[in-house]
């Protein structure tokens, strides 16, 4: 079992393509592109599957899903601070699964979630009646306004949100926003791809270089605390020039899009328990990371 483990270690690691310099540039600069995009896919699939990677089904996402809960309740307790009386911010709040995760993993009683979405606004106020919901663009100074007037938070959250704001301006719009958001050694914990070369982009998602993302942190006062693996296997290996992943991930969505919920139920059943442990030995991986900062000043 170790040694299996270990040549999918082998195979599945980053692996750096050479770096070349990458121009800051917006694919789509008009936010109400991205809003209208979720607002109607929310609209559709209102749940994890809308909201995750839609074209593999039900099923499977319900199994990312259940290794991204054990990756968030891990590296936030690994963090060591008593949570339950902070003030909570989650961008990008969606469908409130990581507001629940904050709730009832972590014990916080005091969460606010945003959301570029009315109907995610709508459907977590109904479902978190005690929790503070706004439609707001983290990306947009008029948007947060009221809440950069009237409150500070302690911890701001944001999981698979902030690759999606295409325009390179609005991103580092967002970090600003985030950092004025934060009280003093506020911590700061989100998702993203964290590329080793130029950044790849499409239509509503970029994968931005890892030195990049940290130049932006920095130059905003950010402490980086840690980066950790969420995925390795069971989500797309962005971050990899070798074949051999590539191949193991297109034959698998492949499989899981023409076998439907039946095949990701098997396979997800499967990789689960792999998964946790490669996530929990490895120190970085070519898919989803998780990067904890705190607020130098």
């Amino acid at each position: 079992m170790l040694s299996a483990l270990k040549r999918i270690i082998k195979r599945n690691g980053v692996s750096r393509p050479s770096a070349t310099p990458e121009k800051p540039r917006s694919i789509d600069s008009k936010p109400s592109s991205l809003k209208d995009y979720w607002e109607s896919r929310l609209k559709e699939n209102f749940g994890l599957h809308g909201a995750g990677f839609i074209g593999l089904g039900r099923s499977y996402n319900n199994w990312l899903y259940k290794v991204r809960r054990k990756v968030f309740v891990s590296r936030i307790k690994s963090i060591r601070l008593d949570f339950r009386h902070k003030e909570i911010l989650d961008v990008g709040c969606g469908t409130g699964f990581y507001v629940g995760l904050w709730k009832n993993q972590i014990g916080v009683k005091h969460i606010t979630g945003i959301d570029i979405t009315n109907i995610a606004i709508e459907n977590l106020k109904g479902k978190f009646p005690d929790a503070e919901f706004y439609r707001a663009d983290i990306s947009s100074d008029a948007d947060i306004a009221f809440l950069v007037r009237t409150k500070k938070f302690d911890v701001v959250s944001a999981f698979d949100v902030l690759f999606h704001i295409v325009d390179d301006n609005r991103y580092e719009k967002a970090i600003k926003n985030i950092h004025s958001m934060l009280k003093p050694q506020g911590i700061f914990v989100f998702s993203d791809n964290f590329i080793h070369g130029p950044a790849i982009r499409s239509t509503y998602q970029v994968s931005r270089s890892l030195s990049d993302i940290e130049k932006t942190l920095i130059e905003n006062e950010f402490e980086i605390i840690q980066r950790r693996p969420i995925f390795v296997l069971m989500n797309t290996p962005v971050d990899t020039t070798k074949r051999a992943s590539k191949r193991m991930w297109r034959a698998l969505s492949l499989l899981l899009q023409r076998y439907g919920d039946t095949a990701g139920s098997a396979v997800g059943c499967f990789l689960y328990p792999i998964e946790l442990i490669l996530v929990s030995l490895l120190k970085e991986t070519a898919s989803t990371e998780i990067m904890i900062c705190r607020k130098r000043i």
